[in-house]
């Protein structure tokens, strides 16, 4: 029986990392406005579902967080939580419901999750799955039924699972970029590329990356299939915003014929580590990473005042915020919740956190090749 392309996906991003540590942990934070915050039992209970019939986790480290405000608990902090709160991250990931002080109508659900097992979108899928589980007390993440959709071999996952690296590092919470934020209107995609193309040029980048997640309408808040789409500076230089897409568009549609074409466990080994080496070898990359509009998944079909997205927060795992640490790097990325365009960029720290963030992408690379 042939292996279906989702599986084909998830299989080349198990094998594109050699191993797992603490520099490639995604974090993310969903928050939602509630008539009353969920407890820690509910969170349990709700995620006793993601587990059944899940070939990738089994566990989670769950555990509950209180902060003054929204404030108290900026993006820059997040991947420091992973050390802080988590020392035993190489078990599984890790689960935070967050409430506030300031506001006892305002529910958090941060996650912290092995990249190579679950891309963003992904983590921003489970987020809203879990808040829909924890309102209607149904399991609303239908994993084996994901997985059957999409012809998935769930019992074969497990050949292509990176080892995790135990040993900790407090390195990793030092990020090699910092951020800054802002909200704006939403913008289509054609103006949105115009806008990246400026900002490519105004760094000076020889190369962009559009993130792009391949497996966007699949009901599987599970699994890691994002694309890296090289754009390289001739053609942004050339291209109108919509001219952009056209191109990536094209890039894709040739990554996903290689990517057919793999069949062998040994096959896409060889596909991983030449993916990741390439990845970290493209100079000066300026990485776009665009959800678009996700308004029909913000929790207002049903229970709404139980649980409403009001904004999503998250970053790139260290590993890939590194490739976005250089002078002529950088990375932004942007999500729309109905008349809101949560914008965020990347910008330049100290040389020596660049040279933490450099040391992630180098320790990855070494081990690409062994």
């Amino acid at each position: 029986m042939p292996i279906s392309t989702a599986d084909k996906l998830l299989r080349l991003s198990l094998t594109t990392f050699p191993f797992i540590n603490e520099s490639q942990f995604f974090p993310a934070l969903s928050t939602y406005k509630v008539d009353r915050v969920f407890d820690l039992a509910q969170f349990e209970e709700a995620m006793a579902h993601f587990f059944r019939g899940n070939p990738l986790f089994s566990k989670c480290h769950l555990i509950e967080l209180t902060f003054d405000s929204p404030q108290d608990f900026p993006l820059a902090s997040f991947q420091g939580l992973l050390s802080d709160k988590y020392e035993s991250y190489c078990d599984s990931f890790l689960v935070a419901s967050i409430t506030y002080r300031s506001d006892p109508h305002m529910q958090g659900i941060f996650t912290c999750v092995p990249f190579p097992l679950q891309d963003g979108y992904k983590c921003f899928r489970f987020h809203q799955a879990l808040m829909k589980t924890l309102k209607t007390r149904q399991d609303e993440f239908q994993i084996a039924r994901g997985l059957a959709d999409l012809g998935i071999r769930p019992d074969e996952l497990s050949d292509f699972m990176p080892p995790v690296e135990t040993s900790s590092s407090s390195e990793v919470k030092e990020l090699p970029v910092g951020f800054t934020e802002s909200c704006a209107a939403p913008t289509k995609i054609g103006p949105y590329l115009d806008k990246m193309k400026t900002e490519f040029l105004d760094r000076d980048s020889e190369n962009m990356f559009i993130l792009k997640n391949s497996l966007y309408s699949p009901d599987l808040p599970l699994g890691n299939s994002l694309l890296f789409l090289p754009v390289p500076r001739s053609v942004v230089e050339r291209s109108t915003g919509i001219q952009i897409r056209d191109y990536y568009h094209t890039e894709e549609q040739r990554q996903m014929d290689q990517l057919s074409r793999l069949t062998l466990r040994d096959d896409f080994i060889e596909a991983g580590r030449a993916r990741i080496g390439e990845m970290i070898a493209t100079p000066n990359v300026f990485c776009v990473n665009n959800y678009g509009n996700v308004s029909a998944r913000d929790g207002s079909d049903i229970h709404a005042s139980q649980g409403t997205l009001t904004k999503y927060q998250w970053h790139m795992p260290m590993l890939v915020l590194g490739l976005a640490a250089g002078e002529r790097s950088g990375l932004s990325f942007t999500i729309t919740i109905r008349d809101k365009a949560f914008n965020f960029k990347t910008v330049a720290r100290a040389s020596q956190q660049d040279d933490n963030g450099k040391e992630a992408i180098e320790n990855s690379r070494t081990a690409s090749v062994v």
